[in-house]
């Protein structure tokens, strides 16, 4: 849970990614009647890692945002802003989490033909977090 309160801390304290979709950054999903652009994160997995001496004190966390909007073009700036968001100068601390590495690990470029009026564009992007419990 603590990645996604430092992911969460990370975007909606962005200047040019929250001018573009001011608050409509949701964990999961995005709310029925919401306009867009919006964003979306979720917890994909959550791994330990283990340590000799003990028990894990940090955890490797992959999770997911998912920029989306009305036009492909729209969509996209979501989704460079959102990377340029967490390219982050680390290790550090956002929202009381210390956060040791976060890795860009690739995205997918999708379209949501039955969601809207016209349907919307969806790209996901996945980033590995290393963190201290």
């Amino acid at each position: 849970m603590k990645a996604i309160n430092a992911v969460y801390n990370i975007l909606s304290n962005n200047a040019a990614l929250t001018a573009v979709v001011s608050t409509r950054i949701n964990p999961l999903r995005i709310p029925q009647e919401s306009s867009f652009p919006a964003i979306s994160y979720q917890l994909v997995s959550l791994v330990p890692h283990p340590s000799k001496s003990g028990p894990s004190e940090s955890d490797f966390a992959r999770v997911q945002i998912n920029s989306f909007g009305t036009s492909y073009q729209s969509a996209v700036q979501v989704a460079d802003l959102v990377r340029n968001a967490m390219q982050l100068t680390l290790p550090a601390t956002f929202n009381s989490v210390f956060v040791q590495t976060c890795e860009y690990d690739g995205e997918a470029h999708m379209s949501e033909d039955n969601a809207g009026f016209a349907g919307i564009y969806h790209i996901a992007q996945d980033y590995i977090i290393n963190y201290n419990k």
